[in-house]
């Protein structure tokens, strides 16, 4: 009895756990000055979180569950709701940046960044914008499924825990905080955002964690309303892939605190003002996660 007591709960192990890995890494990079250690983390940022989780069921001895179907067609509403409606608010957060600072856009969409070559197409106005990011989302379903070892280890597997020891509306926002102070190593570097921006790299760490929130809100009300983390990893891949095509249509391709992409305070409005709806529908929302389902 005694043991059981003193046993760790999985919430401070795998806390513990992912966030030694991602500060170990990104010391490690702070001290050598290397970069492969920064782009190895970038690229493992992903894994480290399924596999904390899985380290955290080998210590507790506890099964854990993961929350994760891949049959989505079973439920296209929801499919529908993740494939799309980040995309178009996104879009629209791109499009206000572009109002309020028309002088930024430039009015050539520089496609061919992320395949380091030149192309590009004209997009004379920015609400053309939003027509772009919905067929990106379209097209880039496949890549969606990338962000799903992420959402196994925060959404499918630790929120679980979270909810039984918090109720889901402080759950939701505990997630959403630890998720964004997990990216700050990779931050502090210059990810998602420019290094030149006011008071960098600490405006940019800062605003990181509000913007997780915001997105953690997003992606946990899903996950629980289905009692799937795979949508989940829908919205999160929507995200990542089309949050960083606002940017290429600027003059000097880079992310500031304001936008365009969603990672700025003006860009991400329309997602802030979605996430806050959600958390107060939360409560109503009918939790699906007592089915338990493994991978």
């Amino acid at each position: 009895m005694k043991k059981d007591k003193e046993r760790k709960h999985p919430i401070g192990i795998y806390l513990e756990l992912i966030f030694f890995i991602c500060y170990g890494l990104g010391i490690l990079e702070f001290v050598t000055g290397t970069e492969k250690v920064y782009h190895f983390l970038g690229i493992a940022f992903t894994f480290f979180p399924v596999l904390a989780a899985f380290i955290t069921r080998g210590i507790t001895g506890e099964p854990g569950k993961f929350h994760l179907s891949l049959k989505v067609w079973k439920d296209p509403k929801s499919w529908l709701f993740s494939a799309f409606v980040p995309g178009i608010l996104i879009a629209l957060g791109a499009v206000l940046y572009f109002l309020v600072f028309p002088n930024e856009y430039s009015g050539v969409f520089r496609y061919g960044m992320r395949l380091g070559t030149d192309a590009e197409v004209v997009i004379k106005f920015p609400l053309l914008i939003a027509l772009v990011c919905i067929i990106a989302a379209a097209i880039m379903i496949p890549i969606q499924l990338l962000e799903l070892g992420e959402e196994i280890g925060w959404r499918g597997y630790l929120l679980g825990f979270q909810i039984e020891k918090y109720g889901k509306r402080k759950a939701v926002l505990i997630n959403g905080v630890e998720w964004g102070l997990v990216h700050l190593p990779l931050v502090y570097f210059g990810f998602n955002y420019s290094l030149s921006n006011p008071g960098a790299p600490y405006t940019n760490m800062a605003l990181m964690v509000v913007v997780c929130v915001i997105l953690g809100i997003i992606f946990s009300y899903i996950t629980i309303k289905t009692g799937n983390c795979m949508y989940a990893a829908i919205m999160h891949g929507v995200v990542n892939v089309i949050g960083e095509l606002p940017v290429y249509m600027t003059h000097d391709t880079e992310s500031g605190l304001l936008g365009p992409n969603p990672t700025g305070i003006l860009a991400v409005s329309f997602l802030a003002v979605f996430s806050i709806l959600l958390l107060i529908k939360m409560e109503r929302a009918a939790l699906k996660m007592r089915k338990e389902l493994e991978i």
